[in-house]
């Protein structure tokens, strides 16, 4: 591809007279040059980045341009090991190469934005874009081998010319936490979607705390069922978000941006309380009550305090801890898993029940059962991506059901939604299910009133 060289450009700084003037910092106006520009890389500052940048795009209205955002992954870590000199080097290193990239352009805007985040803004070309990611890349790693330097890039291709180039940016911006610390790749580009998850993220992490100080968490229960008899016998406990304002939040919404952050943990140990509290009121009213399974997220399983954390709120309930199971994800298994399978033994030495969930989702499912040590396997009717009426999916699904039966492991299939799924299990040998075809998701109060005191409607 032929590439054009031109070095007359708005805000420019490649090239041309004016980067000249940058490097030498001879400028008549030197005070003006100074407000400018960056002290220690000679590229545009912020303010005047944007400026040019404005009037670039203003310039060039028939121009399709991309705005690129771009920093360095651990740099301060960086800074630490090879000191602040060093540092400095290496940012100095950066604005060469992004001169070196803009000559490619008749109009390239760029510069400096605060340590070492640098924007750059020119006509968008798939091609060469790629090319400059794999040049960053390798310059990179050229300049530093004892060191992994790896940038993360964020794009927004300027549909919208209108915007002011503050908005253009933190759309950047947001394209650039889709590959945060990912190697294998370091452009995130934004999409409109964006923008609104976003506002969601801020939104919930905004109101997080105080909607836990509030007890806006609430309970839900889907009641388990023994398949040889159709009776209940159980059930898990669910987490929903009774927002005063946006109503009832569905987990799916709040739970990843709590893994996300780490506040996974506190809601974790808030619906084991909850629940241990509903279970001590269920038994001081006398009642037999069946387990209620709990869910527990990797992060909490690494958590060095959560078997005391669990013991003490069953003491202080007075809540027998067979009667709380704890059901951990398959998934968490991939990443640390001896660390995990190290938290599952001690939770069972202590006597708590442990279901391994969304079993032959994703990790190396028969690999991991002659490893950990469970007490039950969950597995969703959804897993087999056939569906019930694949053969195939039958043939595997009843396999595994009688696989683990003959290692002695009970099986829950859930996602149950029909009488020819519940009838099939059955045939199969399976233990127990959970589904809509029984029960949905119900309220503490609806399900306290049909499963625990079994009152009238």
């Amino acid at each position: 591809m032929k590439r054009k060289r031109k070095r007359t450009m708005p805000g420019g700084a490649a090239g041309s007279r004016e980067r000249w003037m940058q490097r030498k910092r001879v400028l008549p106006g030197r005070m003006e040059f100074l407000m400018q520009h960056d002290t220690l890389t000679g590229l545009y500052n912020r303010g005047k980045m944007f400026a040019e940048t404005r009037r670039m795009i203003d310039a060039y209205r028939d121009t399709r341009f991309v705005l690129l955002r771009f920093d360095i992954d651990r740099f301060r870590l960086y800074n630490s090991v090879y000191g602040e000199e060093e540092g400095d080097k290496l940012l100095i290193f950066l604005a060469e190469v992004i001169r070196k990239h803009a000559e490619r352009f008749e109009m390239c805007t760029y510069g400096r934005i605060i340590a070492d985040t640098f924007c750059i803004c020119q006509p968008f070309d798939p091609d060469i874009l790629d090319e400059q990611i794999k040049d960053l890349r390798e310059y990179l790693n050229e300049y530093q081998k004892d060191y992994l330097l790896e940038p993360t890039v964020g794009a927004y291709v300027v549909a919208e010319p209108d915007l002011s180039v503050e908005e253009m940016y933190v759309r950047a911006f947001i394209g650039s936490k889709k590959c945060k610390h990912l190697y294998a790749t370091c452009l995130g580009f934004y999409d409109e979607g964006e923008k609104e998850r976003e506002a969601e993220e801020t939104a919930i992490m905004n109101d997080m705390r105080r909607a836990m100080e509030q007890e806006q968490f609430i309970m839900f229960f889907q009641p388990k069922f023994a398949l040889s008899t159709d009776t209940d016998f159980g059930a898990e406990a669910l987490v929903r978000w009774n927002h005063p304002k946006a109503g009832l939040i569905p987990p799916g919404k709040f739970i990843p941006v709590f893994e996300k952050i780490g506040f996974i943990v506190q809601l974790d140990y808030y619906v084991a309380e909850h629940v241990c509290r509903i279970i001590g009121k269920w038994r001081r009213d006398g009642k037999n009550i069946n387990p209620v399974t709990i869910n527990l997220s990797r992060v909490t399983l690494l958590d060095p305090e959560l078997v005391e954390v669990l013991r003490k709120l069953t003491e202080k309930y007075h809540v027998p801890v067979s009667l709380l199971n704890l059901e951990i994800t398959e998934s968490a298994y991939a990443s640390d898993p001896e660390q995990i399978m190290a938290a599952i033994h001690a939770l069972r030495r202590a006597g708590f029940v442990t279901m391994m969930d969304d079993f032959g989702s994703g990790y190396s499912s028969l690999n991991m059962l002659k490893d950990i040590d469970v007490d039950v396997l969950k597995v969703d009717m959804n897993f087999l991506s056939g569906g019930m009426e694949a053969e195939k999916g039958k043939i595997i699904l009843s396999s595994v059901i009688q696989m683990a039966g003959r290692l002695g492991i009970p099986v829950i299939v859930e996602g149950v939604e029909t009488q020819e799924q519940r009838d099939f299990l059955s045939t199969v040998g399976c233990d127990y299910v959970q589904g809509y075809y029984y029960a949905k998701p119900m309220p503490q109060e609806e399900y306290e009133r049909r499963y625990i005191y079994r009152t009238a409607e």
